[in-house]
């Protein structure tokens, strides 16, 4: 195989992986407006047949889930981005500084939700922390940390 196709493959999965938790995460939401809510004579969110399944799960069987799962597709991205960028360079700096980002955006969500916990304002704190998360459930560290280590050798070489 060669290394283009290899990129593609990555760049794929990666854009499957981004469509498959966004549709999961839209679909949860849903079954959890309708069961919330209780609409009387209709779903007022359409389901994705893949999804219908979270019907059986009850309310907060499924809000308690959502805690598990985000970071279950947090770690998928990363798991995936680490090896899209070792392939690329073969630096375990590389999949270092990406391993940094990550925690560092995990603990930043914390501290914004917690932040707004303590100070009574958990809508905004949890808006903030959802920003953190939503960069770690996406291709954006993968995004910034290749070109950045192009930079980077370039630099290093010329010195």
């Amino acid at each position: 195989m060669s290394k283009k196709f290899k990129i593609v493959l990555f760049v794929i999965s990666l854009v499957c992986l981004g469509f498959f938790r966004e549709n999961f995460f839209v679909s949860l939401n849903g079954v959890m407006y309708n069961k919330y809510f209780n609409p009387p004579t209709y779903d007022t969110h359409v389901i994705r047949p893949a999804f219908r399944f979270l019907n059986f799960f009850s309310y907060y069987t499924l809000y308690t889930a959502k805690w598990f799962i985000t970071p279950l597709f947090a770690c998928l991205f990363w798991f995936v981005q680490k090896k899209f960028l070792w392939f690329l360079f073969h630096e375990k700096k590389t999949t270092l500084w990406l391993s940094v980002l990550y925690l560092s955006l995990f603990l930043l969500a914390g501290i914004s939700f917690c932040t707004g916990w303590l100070i009574g304002h958990l809508n905004d704190g949890y808006r903030f922390s959802r920003i953190f998360m939503g960069l770690i459930e996406s291709p954006a560290p993968c995004i910034i940390l290749i070109p950045l280590t192009y930079f980077y050798k370039n630099y290093k070489t010329e010195i």
